[in-house]
Order: structure tokens, then sequence, then C-alpha cells
């Protein structure tokens, strides 16, 4: 085998511990099979005194292929290096703690849990134990589910304390952190806060709001010491309007503009925190139960997680020195792959049982924090160690390698370091590195058109195949475009990392039926049986029957399964009985695999650890809520395109990369507790007076840190989706007015002489080959989970006259353009586009827009922590995707408001609009974790604000009209005929005057 001098370097240095600091492609998978053979050949190790781990278990099974494959020569030796430890962390630990069960307090025939079985056991655990608490201190505990600005959903708030304990308690373990810090309480700041009162009080403001300032000034004087309900009421009813204080250079105005900025905030979240002393008290009381519970409930089952399997070997070796020197002892020599992937749990373990250590990692592809891979831990090791770089790239074309160098210059998180680029490529008559844009209001259905036509312009040349192509998205929600894309071109793809095969419709519709036999109370999955095509209902006779009528008709049709159960394979019953309603029929290759799947997990579980049929389909969902399994592979996954996250993708290399989707941003929702190793307990706490959020000082430090950390995993995430490319990377995204912060750096790439030319195109895709589908479109119909899709306006239409929602959407009678420049329609964008901070032309427009800065609501928008302006979203609501953008929403103080610009000069008809506002909450509930706590219609020519409900009953109404509009583009019940009445505006079938005048042109009508 050919190495290189760099890697022979590595292979060959003499140290007990080296750093190999291995960059992308650069062959440390060869490196570290190198060294092995190294030892072995050269060293005279013998193997099974080397200690492999690896950080997945694909990755061991590679190395023991190819190192088997090394020793081939010598059977003697290959032998010993099949038998050798090569393994993951957690297999070795397991390993260990076999061959040592009595000695850690194990039986010898201990079980693993998978994740699934686990999280149910903990999330049992978490539930007792509050339970408990409950019983013993139920005012307590109230107060401290009142106190704890918890978790919300779609619908309103649902506090769910048991998974904030769960995520504390498994960030503890994975940290290696065994005791919660003492509570160190917020620096005292009332002092600071009385001497700026009695600045003002004593230096006598002037201005208008002055007699406020000081009417306030005195009462915040007179407060006790003690807190009470009135310091909270006093620091909420500042109100004080510093443009009305006069001069600004006076020692009033100065004090009373530090109070307002910086030291009234903090003074909040100090009191809002002791005023719900002892809680936090309780929650470390509840963390130490839930340890002790989880480990109880383990040990009765004889079991243990894959965490406990790492905590358990630490145990082991450090609770007895002579078994920890004969482990240590055991091995000469550990080589570990991926360090920048170890957390610090891991860590502690390696360094108990090592003695030469040979490292390789590369801190830049570091990517994994949310499980809480620390990458300190390889730059602490990297300091002490001899280091050896790996710089030479082996996989990609040079211009590929210098628009990653560019675009990472100087940005956080990913280090500067040369890419050489050292393999030969035969020359291109294409651009390396390309750039797709999808333009319009479906930019992203456009953009995965586009992606399609691309690939199958390419196929069909006998240019390349599906195998060499890969799709690499940042999450799970955005491969739905591609799958409609790639079926509608014909492309078979594999969705690995993506929606689960537990998520695909076929497979629900069999959970649903196995939850029903389960659970014969279950309405949901009863009704979700029947509408299937498992029993082909319809609508209207579900309407019809009775819930009595519903079971006749489940029992009649599967009641035999449920006697059968137990004397017949489960798994029989099922495939007769879609043999028996003919559902496999209806259904494609994909979809059958995924049949095929299911079946064969049950087959396997009943084998393996038979159990009752309600535990069967609980382990089932909750696979589905905490297992990523992939959908099964088609029958033509060997030539098929790969549709992956970027994390899945890690490891892996491709001719050809697609990073699409890159208008679609992380997910910045945090939890309402975090917690640091060396802080603590962050709570985000509930102000008791008003309701709103006064997170902790130590939870806004923890914050901040996550903040930079996910800003800097973020750019390594990009950076590693980059250097999957070995000859074509292609950027393609949805056109967004506020770019998304990959876009911004494809952006700047662009504009730079020293990458490599970006070549571009936008637009909708052509499509090259003769017998390829024309591009699809929105309305066409959607495959997969979602039946149709609209806009919120297009919901809002229908719902004030359907007449007028099909002339205009289905027969294309749109209203006449206006003069450029000249009418209300583009004074509104102007404006529109003024509120969003762009630079725009027209006065008028400018000076609406300063009406809005001018309000409260302007003011508190100007100070919010978070802000999106044209914030654009899709929502799935019952089998329709909806799309719109919110012209606004921030957060301040807790409260998130929702606000929707209008320019009419009409101002009497603002009802018209409270339909789009409630569906903009219920979009915006999904993106920003709760609904908004205030939805307003801002009219900018008289500064007025309209608010709307956003009640439950409002939101039902909201989206019944939803599912109004998808059962009319279904059916396509709104084109009526002569006579029939319309059901919003009263006039009768043809063309109703409401649907025409002032709105839509006859000349124009087809």
């Amino acid at each position: 085998m050919i190495l290189s001098p760099q890697q022979r370097a590595a292979i060959e240095r003499e140290a007990s511990e080296v750093c190999v600091v291995a960059g992308p492609g650069s062959g440390k998978t060869r490196v570290l099979i190198e060294r092995f053979a190294w030892l072995v050949e050269r060293r005279g190790v013998d193997p099974s005194r080397i200690l492999a781990i690896t950080f997945t278990e694909k990755a061991a099974n590679v190395m023991k292929r190819r190192l088997a494959d090394r020793f081939a020569y010598s059977p003697d030796l290959r032998e010993k290096v099949e038998a050798a430890w090569v393994s993951t962390i957690d297999a070795f630990c397991a390993r260990l703690l076999g061959e040592h069960a009595i000695e850690a307090g194990l039986p010898p025939d201990f079980q693993v849990l998978d994740p699934a079985q686990a999280e149910r056991l903990l999330r049992d655990s978490a539930e007792e134990v509050l339970d408990e608490l409950f019983a013993e201190a139920p005012s307590a505990m109230r107060r401290l589910m009142e106190a704890i600005d918890l978790s919300t959903e779609d619908d309103g708030r649902k506090p769910d304390l048991a998974q904030s304990l769960i995520e504390i308690y498994e960030t503890m373990r994975l940290t290696g952190s065994r005791n919660l810090p003492e509570l160190v309480p917020s620096a005292d700041i009332f002092p600071e806060a009385l001497d700026l009162a009695k600045t003002i009080v004593e230096s006598k403001p002037a201005g208008a709001d002055a007699p406020v300032l000081l009417d306030w000034a005195a009462r915040f004087l007179a407060l006790p010491e003690a807190i009470a309900r009135d310091h909270l009421q006093t620091i909420g009813s500042f109100n004080v309007n510093l443009t009305r204080i006069t001069p600004k250079s006076s020692p009033a105005y100065q004090a009373a503009s530090r109070l307002k900025k910086e030291v009234l905030p903090r003074l909040e979240a100090q009191w809002v925190e002791g005023w719900h002393s002892g809680s936090p008290e309780l929650m470390r009381t509840a963390l130490t139960r839930l340890g002790a519970q989880f480990q109880d409930r383990k040990r009765r089952q004889g079991a243990i997680d894959f965490t406990g399997l790492e905590e358990k070997a630490i145990e082991l070796v450090e609770s007895d020195s002579e078994l920890r020197q004969r482990i240590a002892g055991r091995f000469d020599h550990l080589l570990m792959d991926e360090l920048q992937d170890t957390n610090r749990l891991q860590w502690r373990l390696i360094d108990l049982v090592r003695r030469n250590l040979f490292a390789v990692g590369d801190v830049n592809q570091s990517i994994y924090g949310f499980r809480h891979a620390d990458r300190t831990v390889f730059e602490d090791y990297r300091r002490r160690a001899r280091v050896e770089e790996l710089t030479e790239n082996y996989r990609s074309r040079g211009g590929i390698l210098r628009t990653v160098s560019h675009i990472f210059d100087g940005q956080p998180g990913v280090e500067a370091r040369a890419l050489r680029a050292c393999r030969e490529f035969a020359p291109s008559r294409e651009p390396e590195v390309t750039r797709m844009t999808g333009a319009g209001d479906q930019g992203a259905e456009i953009e995965a058109e586009m992606v399609a036509a691309k690939i199958r312009q390419w196929v069909d040349a006998r240019e390349r195949n599906y195998q060499d192509i890969a799709v690499l998205v940042r999450t799970l929600g955005s491969t739905p475009p591609f799958e409609r894309a790639f079926d509608a071109f014909g492309i078979p793809f594999l969705l690995t990392g993506g929606r689960t095969f537990l998520e695909a419709r076929e497979t629900r519709d069999l959970m649903a039926l196995l939850a029903a036999l389960a659970n014969p109370l279950d309405e949901i999955a009863l009704v979700t049986v029947l509408r299937s095509p498992l029993a082909g209902w319809s609508g209207e006779q579900l309407m019809r029957a009775s819930h009595e009528g519903w079971q006749t008709e489940f029992d009649r049709q599967f009641g035999e399964i449920r006697r059968l159960y137990g004397f017949v394979p489960l798994d029989r019953l099922l495939a007769t009985k879609l043999d028996e309603c003919g559902y496999l029929a209806g259904l494609g290759e994909r979809a059958r695999s995924n049949i095929d799947k299911l079946l064969g997990w049950i087959r396997r579980e009943q084998r393996n650890r038979p159990r009752p049929l309600v535990e069967l389909v609980e382990d089932l969902e909750a696979m589905r809520e905490t297992r990523a399994e992939a959908e099964a592979p088609p029958p033509e996954a060997a030539e098929a395109v790969r549709i992956m996250t970027i994390h899945t993708a890690k490891g892996l290399e491709f001719p050809v990369v697609f990073l699409s989707a890159m208008h679609r941003g992380p997910e910045r929702r945090l939890p309402p507790i975090l917690f640091g190793p060396d802080l603590g307990l962050g709570i985000k706490w509930r102000n008791p007076i008003n309701g709103k959020s006064a997170p902790s000082a130590v939870y806004k430090e923890l914050a901040k840190r996550r903040a930079s950390e996910e800003e800097a995993e973020e750019n390594r995430l990009l950076y590693v989706a980059m250097t999957r490319a070995e000859d074509r990377l292609i950027f393609s995204y949805a056109e967004r007015e506020r770019p998304s912060r990959w876009m911004k750096l494809v952006a700047v790439t662009e504009q730079s002489a020293t990458a490599a030319p970006l070549a571009a195109c936008a637009g909708k895709p052509e499509t090259h080959a003769a017998d390829a589908p024309p591009p699809i479109h929105a309305l066409d119909g959607v495959s997969g989970q979602y039946d149709s899709s609209a806009s919120v306006t297009s919901v809002a239409l229908f719902d004030a006259c359907p007449r007028k929602y099909y002339l205009s959407r289905y027969l294309g009678l749109e209203p006449k353009p206006e003069s450029p420049g000249t009418g209300a329609i583009e004074l509104g964008l102007e404006v529109h586009r003024a509120l969003a901070g762009e630079p725009v032309t027209s006065p008028e427009a400018v000076e609406l827009a300063q009406r809005f800065y001018a309000t409260e609501l302007g003011r508190r928008a100007a100070r919010a922590e978070r802000i999106e302006r044209e914030f654009d979203f899709l929502l799935a609501q019952d089998d329709v995707i909806l799309r719109g953008q919110i012209d606004l929403w921030f957060e301040e103080g807790g409260e998130i408001t929702l606000v929707d610009f209008k320019t009419d000069r009409d101002e009497s008809a603002g009802h018209r609009y409270e339909l789009q506002l409630r569906l903009y909450a219920l979009a915006l509930a999904k993106y920003a974790g709760r609904l908004p706590d205030r939805a307003v219609l801002f009219y900018v020519r008289s500064a007025r604000t309209v608010e709307v409900s956003l009640a439950p009953t409002d939101l039902d109404s909201a989206r019944a009209r939803v599912r109004a509009l998808a059962a009319a583009q279904n059916d396509l019940t709104f084109p009526m005929k002569p006579g029939e009445q319309c059901r919003r505006c009263f006039f009768f079938g043809g063309l109703c005057a409401p649907a025409l005048s002032g709105h839509l042109s006859l000349e124009s009508r087809p």
C-alpha cells in the first residue's frame, strides 16, 4: 500500500500520546489500519493487546473487514486480528461488563435496553417521582409548576416538568456531572436601583413625563426590604417615555435610562427568583430521586441502558484498584477514531484504561453537540500530545476545497487549515461548484424540481448514475419537496435520516390498526383505521354511524386478529388481512418495502420477547418518537439517489453532492430549564404578576453560551456537508428576502475572485428528457402525507367567497395590473419593504413606516430580544400544506407579538383579516414553540392597532376553514352549477357579481 509522507509520519510516530489531526478526505481510516498493522508487524505487539475504538457500529465493521483484508497474507495473524477488540465504546463496555458482571453488580445475563425502551423507562420513572412529590407536598409542587415558564404546544401552554427533568438528568450523566453545583443567588442590584431612584428625586427632572417618573421613584424608594407583590408590580409599572424627559444630559434622564435598559430587568429577575425561593431545591430533590428510581427500575429488570454501560464500566474500574490495573494492563495500545465526537463521560473511561493512546480526529468536524459530544476533549488532548497533521485531501476537486477555505475564513468554530487537493480528476466541462435557486412563492418546490431535472439530465445523457448523487439537507422537514419532485421525474431515491419508516402513511395505518386492537376505546385509532384503505369508509359513513357502529364494523373486519392473537403469529395475521382487503394493491414498491420492514420487526419482537399487544404498541410508538429509523429501501436501492441529513452523511463521500434547502434555518427554541456543569440550573421563571418570562441570571448566561456554541456548530455542519463532495458541489435553496446565514456565506463566495467561481441558475427547471413530466406545481396534488397546498391568502379568499376563489385561483381571472409605481398595491409593497428595513424610494412609504416605530408597539419591537420580519413559513394543517409570510413577529419581555401591517384607507373591515392572523399564529407556534400572546393588525396610515382574538374556539374555527378548502380542492365543489347558491355571498350560479366587480377583469376571462 502506497502511503504519503504525511500519512507515514503519523503512522510511525513514536510517543505514548499521539494526536492525528485528520482533515476531510485525508485517509484517516487508512492511517488507523496501518497504525494497527505497524504495531503488529514492526513492533511485535499481539493483536489482542490493541484496543481500537470507533464512533459507530458501521465504522467498527468497516475497520474489522479492512484489517482482515490487510492480514490476509497470514492466516494465523488474521485469526488473531479478527478476535481483537475493535468496537464502539458501548460495545467495549458491554464486553467488559459481560466478563465482570458479578463485580459490577449486574446479573450475568443482563440485557441492554434499546433507546426506545430506555426512554420509556426513564419517562415512567420521572412521572412516578413527580407523583410521589405531589402526594408529599402538593402545594409546593403546584407552586413549582406555576413558577417555571415550561414548554408549550400548538394550542396553549402544557407544562411538562417530567421532560425537563429527563433532559437535565441525561445532560448530567453524559457530561459526567455527578452532583448539581450549589445554588448561587443573583448579585443584589437593589442598592444600585435605590441610588438611581434617589438621583431622580433629588435632581428634579423636567419634561412632559417628569411627574410620572417622580411618582414612580417615590413609590420605589418606599418599598420595604422583604420581597412582596408590590415590588414586582412597581417594576412592572415603570412606563416612562424617556423622550419626554429633558434634557438628555440631566442626571435624572441618565438615571432613568440606566434603570429602564439595564438595572430594572436584572432586578426583576432577581426578585422573581427570590419570590420562587424553595422551588430550585425541590427540583434538586426530584433529580436525585429520578436517578435512584431509574436505576432501581433497571436493576429490577436486570437491564442497563447505553449510558449506563459507560457509567458501570467506569464504576467497575474505579472501585477496585487491583481490577483496574488488570484491565488497564490488558491493552498496550489504544487506537481511537473520531475523538472530537467523544463526551466527557466516555473520555473519563478512556483515560482509565489507556496506556499508549493514538487518537485521530478533526475539531472542524465536531457536529454532535446536541448529543453532548465535547470538542474540548479533543482540544485538551491535542495540547499535550505529539501532533501529526493530515492536510492532503484525496477526495475533492481543488475548486471545491478552495470554496470551502474561502467560506470559512475567519468564521467562528472552524479552525483555519490548509486543504491540499491530491486526487487527479479528468478535465470537466462543467463548473465544480454551482448554485441553484428556486424563485417565487413556490421557491422550495421549484428548487426541488431543478435538482430533479438536473439529475435526470445527467442520467439520461449517461454522464452520471443515480448512486453517484447525494442530496444533503439540514433537517428532516426539508425532504418532502424533493421526494415529490423525484417521484414526478421518475428518479429512484433512498431516504436516510429523513422521515422514518414509522412516519410513512402505510406504516401509520398499520400502527393505528394495532392501537385499535390493543385498546378498543381508542377512538382516534379506530376512526383512522375505518377511514384508511384498510376498511375504506368514507367521511360520510363515519358521520352517519355512531361509536357503537364504528366498533361493530371494526370487529367485523378485524376482530379475528384480536381473537387469534397469541395462537397465530401476529405478522401472519396482519399479512393475511392485508391480502383480504386488497391494501397492498394500491401501494408502490417503497410503501410495500415499509410494510415488509414493519412485519419483520413484529416477527423478531414476538420471537425474541413475547409480550401483550398493548406493550408492543407502546414500544412501537416510543420507537417512532425516539429513533430515526430509515424507511425501507426500495428494490432498486443500489441504483438510487441518496437523500439524507448532513449528520447522517458524516464519514461518507459522493461524486456529486447537492447541498439543498439552505434557506431553512436551525431550530433555536430553548427549553425552560438549562443546565451547565459549572453553573448548575438556569431557570426561566414566570413573573407571578404579569405571567411574563423572567429568566434567572444563570439561565441568561447558559442561553448566551448555547447561542455561541450553536453558531460555531452550524459552521462546522456546513463544513462537513461541503467536504462530502468529490467532483461536483451544488448549492440549492429557495429565494428569500431575508436569507439564511448559509445563503449569505454562499453569496460572499460568489463575490470573491479567490474562491472557485460559482455558476448560477435560477427560476424553473427545464426538462431535458423527452419523456420527462412537465414541472409540477403546488396545486397539482401532493404525494406523500399531504393532499394539497395553499397559501394563507387563498384560504382567506375561499372563506370570503368560494366562487371568487375558483374564478381567481383556478380560471386565472386576476385583477388588471396597475401602472408601475402609481397604485395602492405598489405603495403597499413599498411600505412593507420599509418596515422590513429595506431601502425604498417612496417618501410616503418611509413616512408611513416611521409612524409604526413612533408607537409603543414599534418601540417594543425595536428593543425585542428576538425579532423576525417577512417571515416565510410552511405549516402542515390537516391534509393541507399552508404557506405564507408573516410581516413581523417579535419576543420582548417574554411576550410574543405577531403583527400584520395594513395600508388600507378603509379600516372598517378588519374582520376580513382575522382568519389570516389566526393561521399565522398557528404557524408561528410551530417555529417559536408556543402560540403568540398577541396578534395585532396595525393600520399604518392611522397608527391604529386592532387586537385579534386567539382563543381556542377561534383557532379551531380557523382550522375548520382550512379543512373546508381541502375538501373543496379534492371534490372541486366551488364551481357551482346554474341556479346553485354560493355558500358565502348568497349569489346564485354563474359568475357572481361580487367575485367580478372591482376584482376581476372580464377581458382576461378564458
